[in-house]
């Protein structure tokens, strides 16, 4: 597997020496910079059986393995919905079938004991790969728990985290910390021109920086739904209920995020007068900051961002886009009118 090129330097410092790698590894950062293409990438290189300045060679049995995802001496544990979701499943199950579940499980956890317990196949290292970690019931950390702390030989273990604090400061203290961060501008943007993104400016600003959030937001449908709710907030939500209902199943998150990166351009134009996302919209930023109470949006940001937090939980999509549409229409009542009533 290909590293990402701003992730070369530390998976080599990493990589460097075999006989002093990592028994668990916690790769933690934010959204859209590449956390588990970071990960698989640790895996395959710690796997690798002809390593090329410490990164996996891609030529050697273990290698092809890896890339068609069957080396037995690797496992990579999700939760239930999101294998699903890779697998190109269906987002529903059918009636009379028991949701999947969006946590990992504690039997999923000992399912792999054997694997971390019996002998490699391949009398090199094994590698158990989860994501995201914060997704672990507490049974399921606690019965991780277990094995890191007394960790077999040869064996590593990577956690991919976006939220790390959800984590258990055990599990996070028997872990070498790995943070990734947002590559320089012109390093993620010649990234994004060889992918053949188009208004790599634009998508890249849209992101906050990270490029792989940018690549995917540059997706025709993506691109569609960002102009759909970005004109609605631009305007004022006129009717609530029929916008929330208009939002399609599944989109809860990504209404989230748009939402909130516009929240957040329009407290950057109140204090410091310039958007960072949403630079095209720029003048209607401005119109709409003037007449924006400060504390109230940076309240809905604090409740923008516990959504986003709990967005993976089975809630109601248009009851949470409901009221915080609403949350939205109240920060822009005036002080005037306010004092009169």
């Amino acid at each position: 597997m290909t590293p990402l090129p701003w992730h070369r330097a530390v998976l080599q410092q990493l990589l460097a020496v075999r006989e002093r790698m990592p028994h668990a590894v916690l790769v933690q950062g934010r959204e859209g910079i590449g956390k588990l293409d970071f990960a698989r990438a640790l895996a395959a290189g710690a796997l690798c059986e002809s390593p090329r300045a410490g990164l996996a060679c891609g030529e050697c049995p273990s290698c092809h393995w890896f890339s068609q995802g069957n080396h037995p001496d690797f496992r990579e544990i999700v939760p239930e919905a999101a294998q699903e979701e890779e697998e190109g499943g269906e987002a529903e199950s059918p009636k009379g079938e028991k949701a999947k579940s969006v946590f990992v499980k504690i039997e999923q956890i000992r399912d792999v004991a054997d694997f971390i317990s019996l002998t490699t196949h391949r009398a090199g290292y094994r590698v158990l790969l989860i994501h995201p970690a914060e997704s672990m019931l507490p049974a399921a950390a606690n019965a991780l728990l277990k094995t890191l702390e007394e960790p077999p030989p040869h064996t590593m273990i990577v956690l991919v985290s976006g939220q790390p604090a959800r984590l258990l400061p055990t599990i996070r203290s028997r872990c070498r910390a790995v943070t990734l961060v947002p590559p320089p501008r012109a390093e993620a943007l010649a990234w994004l021109r060889e992918q053949g993104i188009g208004g790599a400016e634009s998508a890249l600003a849209t992101a906050g920086g990270a490029p792989l959030l940018a690549r995917d937001l540059a997706e025709p449908g993506e691109a569609a739904l960002r102009k759909k709710i970005l004109d609605e907030l631009a305007r004022g939500v006129g009717d609530v209920p029929a916008f929330a209902a208009s939002l399609e199943k599944g989109a809860l998150g990504r209404f989230l995020f748009w939402m909130q990166t516009w929240v957040h351009d329009l407290v950057r134009v109140r204090v410091a007068g310039s958007p960072r996302h949403h630079v095209e919209y720029a003048k209607a930023l401005q119109s709409r900051a003037r007449g924006a109470d400060l504390e109230r949006l940076l309240a809905l940001d604090r409740e923008l961002v516990e959504a986003r937090r709990l967005a993976s939980h089975p809630l109601n999509p248009r009851l949470v886009a409901e009221h915080l549409l609403m949350a939205y229409n109240r920060a822009f009542v005036s002080e005037h009118r306010e004092s009169r009533a």
